[in-house]
């Protein structure tokens, strides 16, 4: 069901009839995979890059960080993973209310990662969800702030 909206979404787009909505939902979607991508090449920056000046995220623990602290986070969790197996991406919801928007996504992961007090390395699957607010600027759609939904489901793999 949501392919099919998608492609619906893609087809006006494409066809000049979408509405400023579907331009912004369909902008801040490409966004949004774009930050996947960057994860999925453990690129910290590329996280942030559509991140306004005053971005911040908050982790499952209600830790919120600015972007330089998040930065030095990120690049530590990326030394630790050996392996990024997979990660999906799902934009669960879309809310636009003129220059802003509330999104909410769902990230499954799976990865191999090392222990930084033992060095052990374990096969983990996570899914985790995401509140963000984004803005609406002059070169188009920037996320304000992360926050996490909830507590992250890990489960250790054999």
């Amino acid at each position: 069901m949501k392919t099919a909206a998608l492609l619906l979404l893609a087809l006006a787009f494409a066809a000049g009839c979408a509405t400023p909505a579907q331009r912004a939902e369909a902008q801040i979607r490409e966004r949004i995979m774009s930050i996947r991508d960057a994860i999925r090449a453990r690129q910290a920056e590329g996280i942030v890059r559509w991140g306004t000046a005053d971005w911040s995220f908050t982790g499952p623990d209600g830790k919120a960080l600015d972007r330089a602290a998040y930065l030095i986070r990120a690049r530590g969790l990326f030394e630790r993973i050996t392996a990024l197996d997979s990660l999906e991406t799902t934009v669960e919801r879309v809310d636009i209310r003129g220059d802003s928007a509330e999104v909410e996504i769902t990230q499954r992961m799976e990865r191999h990662e090392r222990d930084s007090a033992t060095g052990r390395v374990d096969h983990v699957r996570l899914r985790y969800r995401e509140h963000h607010d984004w803005l609406r600027a002059a070169d188009g759609w920037r996320v304000r702030a992360v926050r996490f939904i909830g507590t992250p489901e890990r489960t250790v793999l054999p």
